[in-house]
């Protein structure tokens, strides 16, 4: 009995031991908790205070800035497509010969009808010579026959023949004026010749190329747009076109043709424009911009793009605000009464505040602002580096954007 008793003190106070080391452990991880919080906030405070007192020693940081203007903007639908000869081809032989002359220079313009390419026809002419002195003998031949069926002097069949043998030596000769023709290879209607692809003395053989042919006044331009836009696209419609060769340059003009046919894989449709091209820098081939303005149009809240600011929580802009800073007359004057202190306490600074916004669509070096910004606003457009939510600021120009030209860029 004395065993078993004494066994059991033991195993209680143990249990004890462990409970109160339980406690002495909550405790302390309690005491470590407090104390890291008592030091993140003692850090804080010190931060903040060290933060004012930075910005109040720090001089005012130079910027630039624009206002937030409300404007009517178009409605347009955007997409991307090449450009293309209104008529374009790769002259070719027909037929194989020597090359004996060449009458054009590459690049050049030429008209319709104009004989580029001139190939080896001697043995062509020879025997269109030898056919016509054939025919000019088988119609005074058949001359002669029709004078003598007249006086039942021959048979019907020999003037028959007579007239066979004219109308085959007619065809063989106008035969060989066609090999010689082909063996003449013109322009098939006028344009901007390429680059020559021949040398005088070489031997072509049919379908040989020999330069390229473009009719690029006017051009067209294709591009495709989504099936959900076709209820707004229609014929004459304005169009704006930029290519990167011209950049900054716009090239306008209208919608000539819309395709009725959607297309299953990509679920768009295609669209040709045709554009003036007096000067004739848009080339077939080139990549093009495509902007359909619609007739509608929609207000808008506009700001540089430059003012906005893009970080892990989103967009941003600085607003360029006005606010009351402490003087130091005020702060060591204590003899002045309340009133007094408010009037002399207190003066107008520049400051910037930081606030997150909504965008939209781009144009140009404008942004739409749908949420955040209000007209009138002043939001910083350069600068931002240097500044912080809170910092004072001076203002360097402005309005940095007020000769930037719209240009519309995809979104």
């Amino acid at each position: 009995m004395d065993s078993t008793s004494s066994d059991e003190d033991t195993a209680h106070k143990a249990g004890k031991s462990a409970t109160q080391l339980k406690w002495n452990l909550l405790l302390i991880v309690v005491f470590l908790l407090l104390c890291l919080a008592g030091g993140s906030a003692a850090w804080w405070y010190y931060s903040s205070l060290l933060q004012a007192a930075r910005q109040r020693s720090r001089p005012p940081a130079s910027v630039t800035v624009a206002t937030a203007r409300k404007q009517k903007w178009k409605q347009q639908r955007t997409g991307v497509g090449t450009v293309r000869a209104i008529q374009g081809t790769e002259l070719t032989s027909e037929l194989a010969g020597k090359v004996v002359e060449i009458r054009f220079e590459s690049g050049k313009r030429v008209e319709e009808g104009k004989l580029l390419v001139l190939l080896d026809t001697t043995r062509e002419r020879a025997e269109l010579k030898s056919i016509e002195a054939d025919l000019k003998q088988a119609r005074s031949d058949l001359s002669r026959s029709r004078e003598l069926l007249k006086k039942d002097a021959t048979t019907e069949e020999s003037y028959e023949q007579a007239a066979t043998e004219v109308e085959q030596l007619q065809a063989s000769a106008d035969r060989q004026r066609a090999v010689i023709e082909k063996k003449e290879i013109q322009a098939p209607f006028s344009g901007e010749l390429g680059i020559r692809k021949i040398s005088l003395g070489e031997y072509l053989s049919p379908g040989s190329p020999v330069t390229t042919l473009q009719q690029i006044e006017p051009i067209y331009v294709d591009f495709d747009l989504p099936e959900q836009d076709a209820g707004a696209i229609a014929e004459g419609q304005t169009v704006r076109i930029s290519v990167d060769a011209y950049s900054g340059e716009s090239f306008r003009g209208k919608i000539i043709a819309i395709n009725p046919l959607v297309e299953e894989t990509t679920r768009s449709f295609t669209v040709r424009a045709q554009l003036p091209n007096q000067q004739r820098k848009l080339r077939p081939g080139m990549f093009a911009e495509v902007v359909v303005e619609l007739p509608e149009a929609r207000e808008v809240i506009e700001i540089p793009q430059t003012a906005i600011a893009l970080n892990a929580y989103g967009k941003s802009v600085f607003f360029v605000r006005e606010e009351q800073q402490q003087s130091s007359e005020a702060k060591s004057s204590s003899q002045e009464s309340s009133s007094d202190k408010k009037s002399q306490n207190s003066k107008p600074k520049l400051v910037a505040r930081r606030a997150f916004v909504q965008t939209g669509e781009r144009r140009g070096h404008q942004i739409e602002v749908r949420k955040g910004v209000q007209p009138g606003d002043r939001v910083v457009t350069s600068g931002q580096l240097k500044i912080e939510d809170g910092s004072p600021v001076r203002i360097a120009e402005t309005d940095a954007a007020r000769d930037v030209e719209v240009k519309t860029t995809k979104p």
